[in-house]
């Protein structure tokens, strides 16, 4: 019995035209449904492009920061030297402890979590500068 029903169906001209639009339509909703799938995924890419750049910007901003202090700090230590700089062969270098590649990349995501203008990154920046003065010292 279905089988008859079907068969009058595939010998009826007006319905294999109905079949045919609704493949057409079936289709044509498949590739709607594909293309916001992948805009979707366009989406996501292009949030993750932003936070990154975002991460390079404040990153960015702490280097140039900690060069700024550097050149400061350089200016106002030569401008109180009353004599060459050969007077610190008898000073004692304070220690640098090295620290490893994964507590280096494990700051640096953390530093990155910081709010802007946030006074633990200035403090680091500070930090920054005096490791670099206790490595010239040590390395006369």
């Amino acid at each position: 019995m279905i089988a008859t029903l079907l068969g009058g169906f595939a010998a009826s001209p007006w319905m294999r035209t109905v079949l045919r639009y609704g493949a057409i339509m079936l289709a044509a909703l498949l590739f709607l449904l594909s293309l916001r799938r992948s805009g979707e995924r366009a989406g996501r890419l292009a949030e993750r492009l932003e936070t990154t750049e975002k991460a390079n910007d404040v990153q960015r901003q702490m280097l140039e920061a900690a060069a700024r202090r550097l050149a400061i700090a350089t200016s106002l230590l030569s401008g109180c030297a009353r004599g060459g700089s050969d007077l610190l062969s008898g000073a004692v270098c304070p220690p640098v402890v090295e620290h490893d590649q994964e507590v280096q990349a494990r700051a640096a995501e953390e530093i990155v979590l910081l709010p802007d203008r946030s006074a633990i990154a200035a403090m680091l920046a500070d930090y920054s500068v005096m490791r670099d003065q206790a490595r010239a010292c040590r390395g006369r």
